[in-house]
């Protein structure tokens, strides 16, 4: 998958069932640049902004990590079940780990699922993702409380059927009040 740039399509010997489609993906990226000019609604959150602000900083995502002038994917997102068994693939070919990845696979996780799947979702950055995800949800499969999301990005459905928490190896750069929260 991570062919040189000047060789083209040369390398494409096979077709990935398991990597969910680049125009998937971008188009999950344009969905959240659109969602990114709505006008956001006010927040009443147990974590507060500040501290999620703090969460994101410590991951800054606009690092490049690899360069990109030699290949045309620099990593691959994967999401694994709590087997450690990969479902699915996706390629990031833009200079930092965006979150239309994350989101992609969650989306195509769940157009595989039945309707009243519930999933959790272990991420290193599961409160800035969480975060981003704005709307009210009553999360009535396991819980009475509410989630409250920022940007309409995901389907309702799955939101409400979704639930964030943080690895444990990751807390240190976690501010307190996110670790307690996203603990899973």
């Amino acid at each position: 998958m991570f062919c040189h740039e000047t060789l083209g399509n040369a390398c494409s010997v096979y077709d990935p069932i398991y990597f969910i489609p680049k125009a998937q993906v971008d188009e999950v990226g344009q969905q959240i640049q659109r969602a990114h000019k709505w006008v956001l609604k006010q927040r009443h959150a147990v974590v507060p902004n500040k501290a999620i602000n703090q969460c994101e900083a410590s991951y800054d995502g606009n690092k490049q990590k690899a360069a990109m002038d030699c290949f045309d994917d620099t990593g691959i997102m994967v999401l694994i079940c709590r087997h450690d068994i990969p479902l699915f693939f996706a390629n990031i070919d833009t200079p930092s780990e965006q979150q239309k990845y994350s989101i992609a696979l969650i989306e195509h996780l769940f157009a595989f699922l039945p309707p009243s799947a519930t999933v959790v979702v272990l991420y290193d950055v599961g409160c800035v993702l969480a975060r981003s995800l704005e709307k009210v949800c009553q999360l009535t499969m396991l819980s009475t409380s509410t989630d409250i999301r920022k940007f309409n990005i995901l389907h309702d459905d799955v939101v409400c059927r979704t639930c964030f928490a943080t690895t444990t190896m990751h807390a240190y750069g976690h501010e307190w009040a996110c670790q307690l929260m996203y603990n899973p």
